[in-house]
């Protein structure tokens, strides 16, 4: 039920007038968002600052998974926790500088069961927008080599969840709402958990990763797309994370660093390399080259579904029906035999410069460029 400043919470009855207007408008956001009154009440309580003293609380993400090389034997990983600098669904914006760099942190048994040991442990750091903890599930031990296995097996349905006590905090506006701003805080654990509600956050790899990479939530945009102009803006020299933003596979064996070992651009590039939002006209024509659309693709057969769910994604998002990924080997044009110009290694083979033209045109669409 949505509360006024008239009918606020009966937990904020004894309240002063300004606790209680934070309060109603953070438990109607919640409301809104969730539809769950618990959560409502919980997040009245946060934005009156009600909690007092070191009080634990969690937030809880949901994201992808993918892996890196060589995870079976080290049970390494990185994983995204936290966006920095957006209103989260429980009122809250967590500002950057909030999280400490390097403080360590224990990876807690699912869903934070505090009546077992722990099954990891991790270092936190920030990148971009981004908190991540360096991480490593305890193999060695039953429970952590149990959750290694489900979280690998989850891949995409992972969620993540952090638990944390606030050390700094203050209340203003943020993109015309009234919100919590998280200056400071204590985090003391990271776990895998069955269900979450972040806003854009990520596994980003237990070692051994595929090469299609992991969908997101962002930002939409239908305006025109012009693949080689936004490729063209991609800065080189950056880090895999920069480039994640931008496409939707990379090629493992190349060097995580050089914008070319990416493929399928579909965000759009501002004029200084900042990647923007995820165009859907360059989703829906990034699924059609998977389709075999202009000759078809060059990447592996096996990574095709992974760069249609991120696509896909992106599209849902945006409220857009997806196109359906059709069979590999299947063209555009209903499965009339294979993709023109598409060899067994991917490359163009010596074939009649209508091939060459397609082939190249694919190139522009992967790479945009």
């Amino acid at each position: 039920m949505p509360w006024t400043y008239e009918n606020p919470p009966a937990v904020a009855e004894n309240w002063t007038e300004e606790e209680q207007r934070r309060c109603v408008d953070a438990a109607n956001a919640v409301i809104e968002e969730t539809g769950d009154d618990e959560q409502a009440i919980f997040a009245c309580i946060r934005a009156a600052g009600k909690e007092g003293g070191k009080m634990k609380n969690k937030k809880t993400f949901r994201g992808p998974l993918e892996w890196k090389a060589d995870a079976d034997t080290t049970g390494q990983f990185t994983a995204a926790f936290a966006t920095l600098g957006v209103v989260d669904h429980d009122g809250d914006v967590t500002v950057k500088g909030a999280f400490e760099e390097g403080q360590e942190a224990v990876i807690e048994p699912w869903n934070h069961n505090y009546g077992a040991p722990p099954v990891g442990k991790g270092v936190i750091r920030v990148d971009g927008d981004k908190a991540l903890v360096d991480g490593k599930f305890f193999l060695e031990t039953p429970a952590g080599l149990e959750h290694y296995r489900v979280v690998k097996a989850l891949g995409d349905m992972q969620e993540w969840s952090y638990t944390y006590s606030i050390e700094e905090q203050s209340f203003g506006k943020f993109e015309e709402r009234e919100v919590r701003f998280l200056r400071k805080l204590d985090v003391w654990g990271i776990a895998p958990v069955q269900r979450g509600a972040g806003i854009d956050t990520f596994t980003v790899g237990l070692k051994g990763a595929k090469a299609a990479l992991a969908s997101h939530s962002t930002a939409t945009s239908d305006v025109g797309w012009d693949g080689p102009a936004n490729g063209a803006r991609v800065r080189s020299g950056e880090n895999e994370a920069y480039y994640r933003r931008i496409f939707a596979w990379m090629d493992p064996e190349g060097d995580p660093t050089v914008k070319a070992t990416y493929r399928f651009i579909h965000h759009e590039v501002s004029g200084d390399g900042a990647p923007g939002a995820a165009n859907v006209r360059a989703c829906t024509s990034a699924i059609g080259v998977l389709n075999g659309g202009r000759g078809g693709t060059t990447i592996p057969d096996a990574d095709r579904q992974g760069v249609w769910n991120h696509l896909a994604r992106h599209l849902r998002d945006a409220e857009v029906e997806p196109p359906e990924l059709k069979a590999a080997g299947l063209s555009a044009r209903d499965g009339e035999g294979e993709p023109d110009g598409e060899t067994g290694d991917g490359k163009p083979s010596g074939l009649r410069p209508s091939t060459v033209r397609v082939r190249a045109e694919v190139d522009l669409v992967e790479l945009g460029s």
